[in-house]
């Protein structure tokens, strides 16, 4: 066999190997564990991202109520203070405005304190639905999952001992080209997916362009692989 027979055999040899391998990674159930994988992990993102802004809301809510207890501390002391100058005969109005003004202020933050975290447990218990009814949505998917993946594990092994014996036919035949030759096949690869090409009436089937008499009269004597011009692939055979 020649070295153009024998690198022919070797692209076909490839191109099965590679035909089946990308077979069993797309079937439709390989695809839909692909997909289940996704959005488990967008799940699984989701949840972190509610529980991290459940921890900060918790604590904020946890700090306000101290604020919350402070200021209404300060209210009691104030509303003492008021009725004690109340009381008192030397007190004057302005005393007495200006008391009453503090309390307002006070009120006003309290009821503004009150309010945010009123918003904020509120909030809380939103969040800690939503993260409820997200663990409860995943669980089903998981089990989508798993029987997906119980599917796609019996898939390989049915497939995989055929996808094996085509890549041992692929180096078994790797090891009967010279390395020159093989590597002058993977350095054509890099520029085309299939670095062989035939020749049909005097045309490279690879890129369609028409090859010189010169490469025909080589190829015709099969002395040696011939390159072709336009394209860089190897002409191994002719077609018809």
């Amino acid at each position: 066999m020649t070295n153009a027979e024998m690198i022919w055999k070797y692209q076909d040899a490839e191109n099965e190997f590679e035909r089946l391998r990308k077979e069993l990674e797309n079937t439709p159930e390989r695809q839909k564990l692909r997909k289940l994988r996704r959005v488990l992990q967008e799940q699984s993102d989701k949840i972190k991202g509610f529980e991290a802004g459940l921890k900060e809301k918790e604590e904020q809510i946890e700090a306000d109520a101290a604020k919350l207890e402070a200021l209404l501390k300060d209210y009691d002391l104030e509303q003492d203070d008021l009725n004690i100058m109340l009381e008192d005969e030397e007190c004057t109005a302005e005393e007495l405005t200006e008391s009453r003004k503090a309390m307002e202020a006070l009120l006003e933050r309290i009821n503004a304190l009150k309010k945010s975290i009123t918003a904020d447990q509120e909030w809380t218990r939103s969040t800690e639905a939503a993260i409820k009814d997200t663990y409860s949505k995943g669980a089903k998917i998981k089990r989508d999952y798993e029987a997906a993946k119980t599917v796609v594990e019996t898939e390989k092994m049915e497939r995989q001992p055929i996808i094996d014996k085509a890549e041992r036919e692929l180096k078994m035949l790797g090891k009967q080209l010279s390395p020159e030759v093989l590597k002058r096949y993977e350095t054509i690869k890099k520029k085309h997916p299939n670095p062989v090409a035939s020749l049909n009436d005097n045309r490279c089937t690879g890129c369609g362009m028409s090859v010189s008499m010169t490469a025909v009269r080589k190829f015709t004597a099969g002395s040696e692989l011939v390159e072709c011009e336009n394209c860089g692939r190897l002409i191994c055979r002719r077609e018809g």
